[in-house]
């Protein structure tokens, strides 16, 4: 377990200190405030747009982010030889790509967690706008939500670049913390000053989606383990697509069941069973291909 757990910690570092990793960190955590107020929320009911950007944040730059951290963490490795090196001090080789995965899959976690917050703050805001804008009139824009969870943000990046500059603290992996926790203080804005309520029913139907980004994510490293990540990256992109138009629900899921913004319409809420058999769904395919890179990987030969 010591192994497994160093090689858990060294794949989520390494996930997070790329420069892509705390682009997409502030670019996905900019789009989703600041995307529905281009449209001043009217797109059907006031949260409807916030949604659909948050959902659409997690899955592009989330699928992104983290299947290019799973070919750089599985393939990078084995191709610069660390692998074989780490895998000659009696580390299992099922081992060592369960736990880079998991690793991958850990700094994923955090991506996802930083998205789900900054949603439920921006379609706090819509709704907030929607109620003060049919009372008092003017714009549908709750100000207090947009300017709390877009300046956090920003200082959230700022901080991190304070903390490289002075104390030579790590960029982008702290970038990226520094943008997690940055949603924290909107959210709790929204909590104490929004007159709409926080719509926490929406967190479980981003942990199903993050669930199903997260097949992608194993997939991406399993391929990584005999491919060049020039195929990989064409080999998931297919996958992606196929999801949406075709999908072959023994190997990929099918987004339709993952993707539950509709099952919000009207005040509706997605029932138990859905959620819940689209999670088992999910997660039996992580396992899936976790068995299938561990297998690739026992009969890859190592430079």
């Amino acid at each position: 377990m010591r192994r497994f757990r160093a090689l858990v910690r060294s794949a989520a570092l390494e996930a997070l200190s790329d420069p892509l990793s705390s682009v997409l960190f502030l670019a996905a955590l900019l789009a989703v405030p600041l995307l529905p107020v281009f449209h001043c929320h009217q797109f059907g009911e006031p949260g409807r747009l916030p949604r659909e950007c948050g959902f659409s944040a997690m899955l592009v730059f989330g699928i992104v982010f983290a299947t290019a951290s799973a070919v750089r963490v599985i393939g990078g490795e084995i191709s610069s030889g660390t692998a074989a090196a780490a895998l000659a001090r009696a580390v299992p080789r099922s081992l060592f790509f369960c736990a880079k995965i998991t690793g991958v899959l850990l700094a994923f976690a955090v991506f996802a967690m930083a998205v789900s917050l900054s949603t439920l703050v921006s379609v706090a805001a819509a709704e907030a706008g929607e109620i003060e804008a049919s009372a008092h009139g003017g714009i549908r824009i709750w100000m207090p939500g947009l300017a709390s969870s877009v300046l956090c943000t920003l200082a959230g990046f700022a901080l991190a670049a304070a903390a490289n500059r002075f104390f030579r603290a790590r960029f982008c992996a702290g970038a990226c913390m520094a943008l997690a926790l940055a949603q924290i203080p909107p959210l709790a804005v929204a909590v104490l000053l929004s007159p709409a309520e926080v719509s926490w029913r929406l967190v479980p139907a981003m942990g199903v989606l993050a669930v199903a980004c997260g097949v992608f994510i194993v997939l991406a490293g399993a391929l990584a383990v005999w491919m060049p990540a020039a195929f990989v990256t064409a080999g998931i992109s297919i996958a992606v697509l196929s999801s949406f138009v075709w999908p072959v629900r023994a190997l990929v899921p099918d987004i339709q069941r993952f993707w539950l913004v509709d099952a919000y319409s009207g005040g509706n809420v997605p029932s138990v069973g859905i959620l819940a058999s689209a999670f088992a769904a999910g997660a039996l395919l992580i396992v899936f291909w976790m068995v299938v890179g561990s297998v690739l990987l026992e009969r890859r030969e190592l430079p």
